[in-house]
């Protein structure tokens, strides 16, 4: 049971030991200016607080199209009310190579639960390499279902499925989360693989949801997560695998939660807490095998319930879908809104997450 407040010397001494990494042109290591991290811009609404912290990611620079970079993604999922509902959706661009030069894929994804229904749809696009991106400083995704455009003040994003339109604003607030306090992690705990990634956690969200020709405003929160980096050469053969979580809980709590199996199983969390505070713990992701659920589109089976412990953070928490059929098929990854329910501190909180389940057989 372990777990690491992130502060400067903890920072330093993760950069002084990825640097290594840095140096060998995968990123370019940039350390964002002025005061310590609070929660002041939280409290005015006046956009992303700052940090001194020898990060090793810019929340602003690093949202630009890199094309020398490898396996880039752009993802940005939301849970709002529109119309006497809640709602998910997600919005995705992912440009992946597994280590064949000439296999790259890229899939433009979007896709909407009703999480009082359960109904669901979406749409998926297969691209070619680069295609519908820009090096335009910001944000600039420009394919058949998906307008993403702006900044890390201010983005705009209309994403398409076949009943409708998605047509909502973000404006970034608050503090960044770096995953594993640096925005520099190690994928499936081997350094060959080295990613990068960061959050915009909490952006509010407004603007208008048309399904089937009736339109309904929008309003609630969207977490925006960027991510590039190495991954293994036989991604695609079912020897890796992952699940991801980003959790948004009552108590202020946001968690970028990780469990990641290649040759060895590695499970870990970056709360970002109110203050700012970012810290890294051990963590258990637990599947109920009993409530597996088979995909009649591609044979696959996902979890749609799982127990989390976050022990070093004394937080148990129950998972679970408000949907089963949530696949994206073109990549067979599992991309699901859900509810989250349980104590953090032996305090009881709620929220909502969506669930990343992807590789394996």
């Amino acid at each position: 049971m372990r777990k690491t407040t992130i502060g400067a010397a903890a920072i330093a001494s993760a950069l002084i030991a990825s640097m290594g990494l840095v140096s060998a042109g995968t990123a370019t290591a940039t350390t964002a200016a002025g005061p310590a991290a609070t929660d002041s811009s939280a409290a005015s609404g006046k956009g992303l607080a700052d940090t001194n912290l020898p990060v090793l990611v810019d929340p602003t620079t690093d949202l630009t199209y890199n094309p020398d970079r490898p396996n880039q993604s752009w993802y940005v999922t939301a849970h709002v009310t529109a119309g006497g509902h809640r709602y998910g959706f997600l919005a995705h661009y992912n440009q992946f190579n597994v280590g064949d030069p000439d296999q790259w894929r890229t899939l433009s994804a979007v896709s909407i639960t009703d999480e009082d229904t359960g109904w669901y749809t979406k749409s998926e696009i297969g691209l070619a390499p680069g295609a519908g991106l820009s090096d335009k400083q910001g944000v600039d995704i420009h394919t058949d279902n998906i307008t993403w455009t702006g900044d890390a003040k201010e983005m705009k994003l209309r994403a398409k499925v076949p009943e409708g339109t998605i047509d909502v604003m973000f404006r970034p607030r608050g503090n960044v989360l770096y995953n594993m306090g640096t925005g520099y992690f190690p994928m499936f705990g081997d350094a060959r693989y080295n990613n990068y990634e960061y959050a915009l956690p909490t952006m509010d969200t407004s603007g208008t949801l048309t399904l089937n020709g009736h339109t309904d405003k929008v309003r609630g929160q969207s977490w925006l997560d960027r991510q590039w980096g190495a991954l293994p050469a036989d991604l695609t053969s079912g020897r890796a695998s992952w699940a991801w979580m980003n959790l948004n809980l009552s108590n202020g709590d946001k968690v970028s939660l990780w469990k990641t199996k290649y040759d060895k199983e590695n499970s870990w969390a970056t709360v970002l807490k109110p203050d700012g505070t970012q810290t890294v713990a051990e963590a258990t992701l637990t599947p109920d095998s009993s409530s597996l659920w088979t995909s009649p589109h591609t044979g696959k089976s996902y979890p749609t319930r799982w127990k989390v412990s976050i022990p070093g953070e004394h937080a148990k928490l129950n998972v679970t879908v408000h949907a089963e059929d949530q696949e994206l098929v073109t990549t067979r990854r599992y991309e699901g809104t859900a509810a989250v329910a349980g104590t953090v501190g032996h305090r009881p909180v709620t929220g909502t997450t969506y669930i990343e389940v992807a590789g394996g057989q």
